[in-house]
């Protein structure tokens, strides 16, 4: 399959987004009737995709190939964000600051684990058999062992983290400081996997709110300036600055091309990066996260 998969906060639903020819193959309804549900987070899972509702508080699970909701969860606290550890799905609750572990094949919560306050986003390092997450409010990132739910440390970080990834090598976790609301620079802080401390910041332009890589390049969406930033981390500097206009919320990048949500213009960029080209496409409203499939 060659899909991008987007959770449209405003409008309650998931853009199936065809890369062979960049349309919208379906646009998928999550919500039940008339109540909101809000998918801020999503994740793979066997042949799923699973969204993290942040309104009703839930997990949604939905068939890729029928494009059909064929399970829903309620977890309760907030749920901004989920990732897949096994057959657990491991859900950020941005209300009661806690982590809920979910076992999804007998569909029942397993534990409950206290993490810093308004915790936002999630990753899992499989090789490292670590979790990174962001506690928005009080500005920590927390590191945890996987297999066991241990919590490892908790980090110290610039204003507002809003998202945290592994680098490829796994030696690195790459964090967005956004600094939302503040009129200042914001960060990419750069977090050793080894020693748990950071060992450099790249000023960032307005608001980074989300990253992706490739091998030595990084991609940040500001949120404020509606631009994307190109960051050369052999050089730790910003190399080159991408104007697509919005609100860029979220950002992946497959092959030549940058897709940026933009959370203000419901509205999905394809940037491509080769011809230096870009160009849009309609989707639900607040498109708030993404993940290839």
């Amino acid at each position: 399959m060659n899909y991008l998969f987007v959770c449209n906060t405003g409008s309650d639903t998931l853009s199936q987004i065809n890369l062979n020819n960049f349309k919208e193959e379906k646009c998928i309804r999550i919500a039940q009737d008339s109540e909101r549900y809000g998918p801020h987070g999503l994740c793979k899972w066997k042949d799923n995709i699973i969204t993290a509702n942040s309104y009703n508080s839930s997990l949604s699970i939905i068939d890729v190939l029928t494009g059909k909701v064929i399970e829903e969860c309620y977890i309760g606290g907030n749920c901004n964000d989920v990732a897949v550890y096994n057959n657990e799905a491991i859900i950020v609750c941005g209300e009661s600051n806690n982590l809920i572990v979910f076992d999804l094949e007998n569909k029942r919560i397993v534990e409950e684990i206290p993490i810093g306050n308004l915790p936002h986003s999630i990753d899992i390092n499989y090789e490292l058999d670590l979790m990174a997450v962001t506690n928005m409010e009080n500005s920590t990132l927390s590191i945890l062992r996987c297999s066991n739910k241990e919590l490892i440390k908790n980090i110290s970080v610039g204003c507002y983290p809003t998202k945290a990834f592994f680098s490829e090598d796994n030696n690195y976790i790459f964090l967005c400081e956004s600094y939302l609301g503040h009129h200042c620079c914001g960060f990419i802080n750069i977090i050793s996997t080894k020693s748990l401390c950071s060992v450099g910041k790249i000023a960032a332009g307005y608001s980074p709110i989300d990253l992706c890589f490739e091998g030595n390049i990084l991609y940040v969406a500001n949120f404020c300036e509606g631009l994307i930033q190109v960051i050369d981390l052999k050089k730790n500097k910003i190399t080159k600055r991408i104007f697509v206009g919005g609100m860029p919320r979220c950002i992946k990048k497959k092959e030549r091309y940058i897709f940026i949500g933009d959370n203000y213009g419901a509205r999905l960029f394809i940037y491509d990066s080769l011809k230096d080209e870009k160009k849009s496409l309609s989707i639900g409203k607040e498109p708030t996260d993404m993940t290839l499939y």
